[in-house]
């Protein structure tokens, strides 16, 4: 049920997260050689001289699920506000995990391979992310300001 502003912020984050999970790529980088790496929700894949080097990214599987979960129990429970703002701040951090994950895959996995100059470039994937952050820090900003109204107005009574 749409009620307030912030249930709006959090179908926002549902989306970013299933359009992630469809299959935007969150990274890709070509080097000058002819290697590949490109990084999506469930794997990176690295191509060198024609061999394709596929691995799991299953933590990021793992949170972004955990986070699409979190936000749809968070927008049911619109009644109960200190709830949402508890379930609000472990979705950041779910969202944030995902997205240190993505950072380590990227400078710690995939980046030693090529040579310095060659430039990655971050994917729809990646920006679908940071606008599920961003929302998600918005609708916890606005449960909060709703909160803070309610008690305002039980003090006043």
């Amino acid at each position: 049920m749409i009620q307030r502003p912030q249930s709006i912020f959090l179908c926002l984050v549902v989306i970013a997260n299933s359009l992630v999970s469809s299959g935007w790529s969150i990274w890709a980088k070509a080097g000058q050689a002819g290697q590949r790496a490109e990084l999506f929700f469930n794997e990176w894949t690295l191509t060198n001289e024609g061999k394709t080097t596929t691995t799991s990214a299953i933590a990021i599987v793992i949170l972004l699920t955990l986070s699409t979960i979190v936000t749809l129990i968070t927008i049911f429970s619109f009644k109960n506000r200190i709830r949402q703002m508890m379930l609000g701040l472990v979705n950041s951090l779910l969202l944030a995990g995902a997205m240190g994950y993505s950072f380590w895959v990227i400078f710690k996995e995939a980046m030693p391979t090529f040579e310095p100059e060659a430039q990655g470039q971050y994917g729809y994937g990646f920006y679908a992310m940071v606008v599920a952050l961003l929302a998600n820090m918005i609708a916890n900003r606005l449960i909060r300001k709703d909160e803070m109204l309610v008690q305002s107005s039980n003090r006043m009574r």
